[in-house]
């Protein structure tokens, strides 16, 4: 059971060197476990210390795999020196997250001024809205000018890195349209890609079907349709901001993203379903294995719903697990074991090793491992001989009430660790919501969605649409009714990343431990609610120098309210500090365009400049005359003499160093830096 923990402990700690590892150092040192491995076993010393070399001999192998993965996936990423281009590409999908930003994925077909060689494969686009005179749809090719930038680094020290999850989906660029795009002249593109894009045209289609059946038939029905297709397709482009914010608030935020419960929901309906269509002939029940026909006919299901959904991580991953699951039932095995779940880990880690440090990947095995830990514990359930059917029946509804309660609170339990670490957020009522809306997503919603889906182009369609549509009306009003509770979200700051470490380690102790030593593991397991919180600093700058935060005790306020307040807002939730910009920039600092001084009553005197080319003499003189440190976002080549004791720091230094986080300690400026924890890796380079 430990050896999957111990391949991806291997991957992490990779994924987390500050080094590029040479391959003869890796393979020396996986060569040498090797031969201590098999030195022990074959004196037999003891079987302890066999499985301990054979777990360091698994760890190393996570290496190699990690860094064979690495090597494999590396594609040219645009020139960070020039930004503005005229690109010709081809729509390889549509990657919205809602509805206010529409946004493209595409593959480059030519780019003016970049060679062919230097060309990325992948460029993720933002639109200002939606062409009005072009249909937009996957395998189309399109023109346009574009702003585009390498893959971001992360927004503040320690923070989430965009540009290592780009390297591994093959993402080059990343930028926005500032104009409009015009359908280009097709070229025959390359059979993989031809496919991928084939298919995704298909789920677009499937898309904006489901929305156009739903958009005059309910209230709101095209948010609603918004909603089946993203959980039919995975296509999140017609989601509702309001209707996504309340799934966050409410705990149902996992029913957005096609992971384990749609892919078990799935599969189950068409295994149970499909089984009970052949047991109907009492000629195939007698003579055939209708049980292992049915995990076939789930298996394809399982595999068509993947293909469908546009193939995202938590998709394949979750559709390993359902995979094994019915291959179990095929060669007789138990099919809902902690060994599945560790043969499915493997075999996720070995196609995308990179997924052991995303939180869906940590937050879907962990509370899958609950989940089975809390089956395997449960007592076989003793069944009278002839009761009534109606006493049975009330004994079989408190049971599986009792068990969605045990299953909602372990599987909470379980992935709070990574919500607080990763989102800094509890759903305080999130038991409540998955209760109300399990039975409706599992028995009405998802089995109704699948035959509407099916018959979309048939009068059959009709009455499962509307049952399908009643199960989203339903699931959304039970998140906006949860959400809207008083107290329905709780904010709490990050602990130090090695705390997720020791709690993490405390749920593996509780799920693979037999006996009462498991609950030893509780003591870590619930370490990251109660361990202190990391003392906040006092200044925040943008990893591109294009807005700033000042931490003012418990709360704090940006300086450039309209500009990338999406670093601003993850850096206040992570150190759990309150918003106070109404009141405290006007009070502190006297902002116009790009210039912000400090006033006298500031606590730090700060002064900025946001602009990308060097200010005038006047207001540099300005900034120094108020300010004991200047951060400038442009490169000021000659400072005036009054500037000549004021610390500064200028683009070169933002260049170098990433996201800052300043921190005052008597005289001195402590200077954290986002790059310094990124050490010499492919995607930082």
């Amino acid at each position: 059971m430990w050896l999957p923990v111990a391949l991806g402990a291997g991957c992490a700690t990779y994924l987390h060197l500050k080094f590029e590892p040479s391959w003869w150092s890796v393979w020396v040192l996986a060569g040498v476990a090797a031969a201590i491995f098999w030195f022990i076993r074959k004196l037999n010393i003891s079987a302890y210390i066999t499985n301990f070399t054979l777990i360091f001999v698994v760890f190393l192998a996570g290496i190699i795999l990690c860094k064979t993965r690495t090597e494999n996936v590396a594609v040219p990423v645009i020139d960070a020196s020039k930004n503005q281009y005229n690109v010709t590409a081809y729509v390889v999908d549509v990657v919205s997250s809602d509805s206010e930003a529409p946004r493209l994925l595409l593959a480059p077909i030519r780019i003016d001024g970049v060679l062919a060689a230097d060309t990325p494969l992948r460029i993720r686009v933002t639109l200002r809205q939606w062409p009005a005179d072009i249909d937009i749809k996957p395998g189309q090719a399109v023109r346009g000018f574009m702003i585009l930038n390498p893959p971001s680094r992360p927004i503040m020290p320690g923070g989430y890195d965009f540009a290592r999850a780009a390297w591994f989906d093959g993402l080059g660029a990343v930028g926005f349209v500032p104009g409009k795009l015009r359908i280009a002249d097709q070229i025959r593109p390359r059979l993989r890609l031809s496919l991928m894009m084939g298919l995704n045209r298909l789920r677009w289609t499937i898309t904006r079907n489901l929305v156009e059946d739903l958009k005059d038939k309910f209230p709101d029905g095209q948010a609603l349709g918004g909603f089946a297709a993203a959980l039919v397709t995975g296509h999140q482009a017609y989601l509702s901001p309001r209707m996504v914010q309340d799934m966050r608030d409410s705990g149902l935020a996992h029913i957005l993203s096609i992971s384990g419960l749609h892919m078990a929901i799935v599969g189950g309906f068409i295994f149970f379903a499909s089984r009970a269509l052949l047991a109907l002939s009492p000629a195939l029940t007698l003579k055939y294995p209708i049980k292992k026909w049915a995990a076939w006919l789930a298996i394809i299901g399982v595999l068509a719903y993947l293909a469908l959904s546009g193939t995202p991580a938590p998709a394949i991953r979750a559709a390993v697990v359902a995979i094994i699951v019915f291959m179990a039932v095929i060669v007789d095995r138990r099919a809902l074991s902690l060994r599945s779940l560790a043969i499915a880990a493997v075999i996720v880690l070995a196609l995308m090793p990179e997924a052991v440090i995303e939180p869906g990947f940590q937050m879907s095995f962990a509370a899958t491992a609950a989940l089975l830990a809390l089956a395997e514990a449960q007592k076989p359930l003793i069944k009278e001989i002839s009761v009534p059917w109606a006493v049975r029946a009330v004994q079989n509804m408190g049971r599986a009430i009792w068990l969605s309660l045990m299953a909602s609170l372990v599987a909470g339990a379980a992935t709070t660790p990574f919500s607080l670490h990763y989102f800094n957020r509890i759903s305080v009522y999130g038991m409540i919501s998955n209760l109300l809306s399990s039975p409706i997503s599992s028995f009405m919603l998802m089995p109704a969605l699948a035959l509407w889906t099916v018959l979309q182009a048939t009068p059959l369609a009709a009455p499962f649409m509307y049952i399908a549509g009643a199960g989203l009306m339903l699931t959304d009003k039970i998140s906006a009714w949860t959400a809207s509770l008083h107290g329905a979200v709780r904010i709490m700051p990050s602990a130090p990343d090695y705390v997720l470490l020791i709690s993490f380690a405390g749920i593996l102790w509780l799920c693979l431990i037999r006996g009462r030593v498991r609950w030893v593991g509780l003591i870590a397991a619930i370490s990251i609610v109660v361990w202190p919180r990391t003392h906040p600093p006092d200044v925040w700058i943008d990893p591109q120098g294009a807005n700033a935060a000042i931490n003012d005790g418990t709360v704090a306020y940006v300086l450039r309210p309209k500009v990338k307040q999406y670093g601003y807002e993850h850096w206040l939730r992570h150190y759990g500090l309150k918003d106070d910009r109404e009141t405290g920039l006007p009070h502190n600092y006297d902002c116009k365009g790009l210039l912000c001084v400090p006033k006298p009553q500031a606590v730090h005197k700060i002064g900025f400049w946001f602009g990308n080319k060097p200010p005038k003499v006047d207001a540099i003189i300005r900034l120094c005359q108020s300010s004991e440190l200047v951060i400038s976002r442009a490169e000021i080549a000659e400072w005036p003499q009054i500037c000549a004791k004021i610390n500064r720091i200028d683009r070169d230094d933002i260049a170098s160093l990433g996201a800052l986080e300043l921190s005052r300690q008597g005289n001195q400026w402590l200077i954290k830096g986002s790059e310094m924890s990124r050490g010499d890796r492919p995607w930082v380079r």
